[in-house]
């Protein structure tokens, strides 16, 4: 609609703008998050189907992921401000900014508290609460995996461990023993399958220990070059190598036996690895070395490198306004299929750039990374502005009426 010029003014419309912009982002935000959970569902839906992992984890594991969506955010954004901005355009409220005399600056000055806020929106969210959510899915499946071993499994499930898989096999109703199959990851040259007719729990969970018993036991070692069975965690291969089998190591590569009883220690069959374990754990002041790294892990020398793709991310959440207004100029009946696809297009290679550029400038240091990917954002916001100044008038007369 047309703003009463009797009520009008520049500043004021300039706040509004901005808080309808904010409202805007806010729930593009949130039909992105819902896209991406309902994809992310399905995932956790097949671990807690595969694994005994309770239906009653699948809300907890879920809310888990959702910072996950930071790195769709400057997509959200650039969507966001331009649906305002083309709905303003078109109700002709930006000819009544015009009629008073007024340039498009302050229009670009609710742009430039956006493009801050979501800036420093992102540096949050993927500097603070990504990494400690990361975790908390982490840690929270392998609590659930840890008292669905202490309970016992559900027969006819698999159980995916660092670096072995067991299946145990359904048995007949009201039968306590059954099939058990192992394979193991002894290292990158050998591999281990342990076959069990029977298997029984003889001592319960005590301690994080228990023994069980297991009949009818082979237990064959195999070449693993041409599997190429690959170890999730080989730091874990001392583990895996005593986990059944502590004197199998010495030449032998084939067991039978009728009876074999072993205790379990639950520490070695889920593995509690604590905050820092990938990169990805780290908050962005862990892997800039401004506060101690988590976990007493030592400093990575591709922590500056996480830390740097963090900051291109949230620069590209700064540079996706000023890209809207760009492609407002640029829209009419004729392009308005295609100039939201192209923006959007247009921004995915901003982040190839990015990337490319801090992965060559980092080989030197990780300050002439810096310097070179703010620079690189400085020159592409400065070619925006320079860009939307120039066509401003076709930021003020409505487009998509003409033809």
């Amino acid at each position: 609609m047309v703003l009463l010029r009797k009520c009008f003014s520049p500043s004021l419309y300039g706040g509004r703008l901005f808080i309808r912009t904010i409202l805007e982002v806010c729930l593009l935000a949130v039909l992105v998050e819902a896209i991406f959970l309902s994809e992310r569902s399905i995932s956790i839906l097949r671990m807690i189907i595969d694994e005994p992992i309770g239906l009653s984890n699948f809300v907890p594991l879920l809310g888990w992921t959702a910072p996950e969506v930071h790195i769709a955010l400057p997509i959200a954004v650039l969507i966001a401000v331009y649906r305002m901005i083309l709905r303003s355009r078109e109700r002709l409220e930006f000819i009544a900014l015009a009629s008073g005399g007024q340039s498009a600056f302050p229009l670009l000055r609710s742009s430039v508290l956006v493009a801050l806020l979501v800036l420093v929106s992102s540096l949050l969210i993927s500097g603070v609460v990504a990494p400690y959510s990361k975790f908390s899915f982490r840690h929270d499946v392998d609590e659930v995996r840890y008292e669905a071993l202490r309970a016992g499994s559900k027969p006819g499930q698999f159980l995916h461990f660092p670096n072995y898989t067991i299946y145990v096999f359904p048995s007949a109703k009201g039968q306590t023993r059954r099939p058990v199959f192992v394979k193991q990851i002894i290292d990158d040259k050998t591999y281990r399958i342990v076959n069990s007719g029977q298997t029984d729990l003889i001592d319960g969970p005590r301690a994080g220990h228990m023994t069980i018993r297991m009949f009818d036991v082979t237990i064959n070692n195999l070449p693993n070059q041409n599997e190429h069975w690959r170890a999730r965690r080989p730091e874990r291969f001392a583990d895996a190598g005593n986990f059944l089998c502590s004197g199998c190591d010495n030449g032998m590569q084939s067991l039978r036996t009728v009876s074999l009883m072993k205790e379990l220690d639950l520490g070695d069959l889920v593995h509690f690895e604590p905050r820092g374990a990938s990169l990805e754990e780290w908050t962005t002041p862990e892997l800039l070395g401004w506060t101690a790294a988590p976990g007493n892990h030592d400093a990575s020398p591709d922590a500056a490198l996480e830390a740097l793709h963090r900051l291109a991310r949230a620069l590209l959440c700064f540079l996706a306004p000023f890209l809207a207004w760009l492609i407002l100029t640029l829209t009419t009946r004729r392009s308005l299929a295609f100039a939201l696809p192209a923006a959007c297009a247009v921004l995915m290679c901003a982040d190839i750039m990015f990337s490319q550029l801090i992965s060559v400038a980092v080989r030197s240091s990780a300050v002439v990374a810096t310097f070179a990917l703010v620079a690189a954002a400085i020159g592409l916001f400065a070619l925006l502005l320079r860009q939307i100044i120039a066509r401003q008038q076709l930021i003020v007369f409505p487009a998509l009426a003409r033809s």
